[in-house]
């Protein structure tokens, strides 16, 4: 399958690159991934590269996610209802990365078959017996609070129909 050449302003890439320490850091970061993402959070961005070793705020997050939807890379989104403030790709994260600075890249845009949302590495897959026949799966995040689990405890404590086991 071919990959369509995404209408991104690289120089503005790499004007961005070149004035902002922040910007250049999280550019980095994308640059040294091996996956495409199809959504970037912003607390997530913040956290690997503050882990790398630069530390960036909330809002330098903010500023480089709204100066790459300028740049044609795609649409940053406030959270709203839940959702975190994220960034949804429409080019390549990598070669974004890449092209700003200065790598002679083509920006292609993000294809299915590369997709690999930030999702796979906030989430956990969990499996459970509950009977030699039955196994259970649930995917939770990696992050899961004390009172997350509480919750989904009681949660699990009212499902059952009756007080004997089948078992």
């Amino acid at each position: 399958m071919t990959s369509k050449i995404a209408s991104v302003d690289v120089k503005e890439l790499q004007k961005l690159y070149k004035d902002s320490p922040q910007a250049r850091a999280v550019l980095d970061h994308f640059a040294s991934r091996e996956r495409n993402w199809t959504t970037t959070t912003v607390g997530r961005i913040q956290w690997n590269v503050g882990t790398a070793g630069t530390a960036v705020s909330r809002g330098d997050v903010i500023d480089v996610f709204k100066a790459l939807e300028d740049a044609g890379c795609g649409k940053f989104k406030v959270g709203r209802k839940g959702w975190e403030s994220r960034f949804e790709w429409t080019a390549q994260m990598v070669s974004v990365g890449q092209a700003a600075s200065g790598e002679p890249v083509k920006v292609e845009e993000v294809t299915k078959e590369e997709m690999g949302g930030e999702e796979a590495e906030i989430a956990l897959r969990h499996s459970y017996r509950l009977r030699p026949d039955i196994s259970v799966t649930l995917e939770l995040p990696r992050n899961l609070t004390t009172v997350e689990a509480e919750r989904l405890a009681q949660f699990i404590r009212s499902l059952p129909f009756s007080q004997s086991s089948t078992a």
